[in-house]
């Protein structure tokens, strides 16, 4: 079943702590993890471009073993949002 907020599917994952989701932000925009939190939004990083977004879909889908649904994360403005995505389970079908 599809989660309609996320556009994730399938059984619930516990959301990935902030630390480990930053990291994993920092390594592919080479924003300083200091200065990311979970409000913080992704359109306004230095080095955040579509190749970017594309480059973290994939990082975020390989580092917590997850699919999710392209139209959503494109739509998904903070790192909290982010994390509730990748919350809502692995394998969501992507568009």
């Amino acid at each position: 079943m599809t989660d309609p907020t996320t556009g994730a599917t399938a059984t619930p994952a516990t959301a990935p702590r902030t630390d480990e989701l930053v990291r994993v932000i920092s390594a592919v925009t080479d924003a300083p993890a200091g200065t990311l939190t979970g409000a913080s939004r992704f359109d306004e990083l230095d080095n955040w471009s579509s190749l970017a977004a594309l480059r973290l879909l994939t990082a975020v889908e390989d580092a917590f073993g997850v699919r999710l649904n392209l139209r959503v994360y494109l739509a998904t403005e903070t790192v909290d949002g982010l994390a509730r995505m990748i919350a809502t389970g692995p394998m969501g079908g992507r568009s």
